[in-house]
């Protein structure tokens, strides 16, 4: 199965409307401002990302790969094992929502420079992969077909026809997702080819990405598995089920209790992207996250909630994949307004506080020089943001520190889900 004449669904904007007094239109002034400054802000998180750690892999022409941290690891062995492949298809995710953003603010020659810079980095990837898409974790094969798979949308959208790399990447990989879904420990997807651990971090990507494909009675039999097996009242969506060989030779299933944030965004995205998704659950994972997966902050003596972005390593990128699919929920008329209205404040506050919290430089000054100003920029500026949005950089990244890859894309999702629902 592949996702080549998949179809694609728009959301209405409300900035369709024609405003029809003086006070509507001093609203729309408002909103159009805000949304201008929101692109430039995640425009600027594009720029840096792709200025500080996307370059050619290995110098080869028409490649790209995104660096895992800054400074680079040392040793050509562990910068062949450490490059996180998954890593690299959130990154693909992202490069689509700066060309999505440029195409509807009307900058096709933008748009299509971002794809050609999806293409270089989809070839990167496979390079890096040992000449193919494929390898033994399902749920990094199952993060690409997604990214993939918008790829091809706004391939269409820009350029009227598909994209051959992305539908390369479908030919590919569906039918190793599927190979994913067996009957073992009562149905869902299992995590890799070691198959021991069936979890919510490959089924969910693995359900939504069927039902992009058409497959829906798929999707949704994974979706009944995950919310039987993992949803927990208390928690949210806990991680996953063992299959723990015991001694005699039988196998024991074990709960893994722990509960992470970006399994509740995959919970959401599957549930809505599922023909006749339970949307009243749906309302329920968000309230779970509201309570559970954000933290109150104080400034200027107000209190308001943000997403809790802390965490190093894959958990860098949790929180943005929770904003992804929050965002969608945020768009959803199916969805209470009440619902839709507190994930909004969350996810513009967590974007502001991580804005307000960045650090910019030049990344050209020769700071090794006398009398160098690190405050001083001449030329471009970059900036790194913070991984717990609740403290500013500069208590974060000191001097030497080493900085992900993961945070960076994490904040760089933030800020452009923000600017969809500005």
């Amino acid at each position: 199965m592949s996702y080549e004449n998949s179809p694609t669904t728009q959301n209405s904007s409300n900035e369709r409307r024609r405003a029809t007094t003086a006070s509507h239109n001093q609203v729309l002034t408002a909103t159009q401002k805000d949304r201008i400054e929101r692109a430039k802000r995640a425009e600027r998180a594009s720029y840096s990302v792709n200025r500080l750690f996307v370059h050619r892999l290995m110098g080869v022409p028409g490649t790209l790969i995104g660096e895992p941290s800054l400074p680079p690891a040392k040793g050509f062995t562990k910068r062949v094992t450490d490059w996180n492949y998954w890593w690299q298809a959130q990154l693909l995710d992202a490069f689509v929502d700066s060309g999505e953003r440029a195409f509807h603010n009307g900058q096709k020659t933008e748009a299509k420079r971002v794809i050609d810079q999806c293409h270089r980095l989809l070839r990167g990837i496979r390079i890096h992969n040992f000449g193919t898409y494929v390898n033994s974790y399902y749920d990094d094969m199952a993060w690409l077909v997604l990214a993939a798979h918008r790829l091809n949308t706004l391939s269409r959208e820009v350029l009227g026809a598909g994209s051959d790399p992305a539908q390369e990447v479908g030919r590919i990989l569906y039918p190793q997702l599927r190979q994913a879904v067996t009957e073992d420990l009562g149905g869902g997807a299992f995590w890799s080819k070691a198959e021991d651990f069936k979890n919510l971090p490959a089924s969910g990507p693995i359900a939504i990405a069927l039902a992009r494909a058409g497959d829906h009675k798929a999707a949704a039999q994974l979706i009944g598995w995950f919310r039987e097996n993992l949803w927990s009242s208390d928690k949210g969506y806990l991680d996953g089920i063992k299959r723990v060989l015991q001694r005699d030779g039988s196998y024991e299933r074990v709960v893994e209790e722990a509960a992470f944030p970006y399994n509740q965004g995959l919970a959401i995205g599957a549930h809505l992207e599922v023909s006749g998704g339970d949307v009243r659950h749906v309302e329920d994972i968000v309230r779970i996250v509201l309570d559970r997966f954000t933290a109150t902050h104080e400034a200027e003596n107000t209190q308001f909630r943000i997403l809790d972005t802390r965490g190093t390593g894959d958990g860098g990128l949790f929180a943005g994949i929770l904003a992804r699919y929050l965002a969608d929920a945020a768009e959803d008329a199916r969805i209470d307004p009440k619902v839709r209205h507190a994930v909004r404040e969350v996810i513009i506050a967590t974007a502001e506080l991580l804005w307000a919290g960045r650090r910019e430089y030049d990344p050209d000054l020769p700071l090794n020089e006398p009398g160098v100003d690190v405050n001083e920029i001449r030329g471009d500026s970059v900036v790194l943001f913070s991984p717990d949005a609740s403290r500013h950089s500069s208590e974060t990244l000191g001097a030497g520190a080493k900085v992900e890859l993961s945070s960076q894309i994490q904040a760089w999702t933030i800020l452009e889900a923000a600017y969809r629902l500005a």
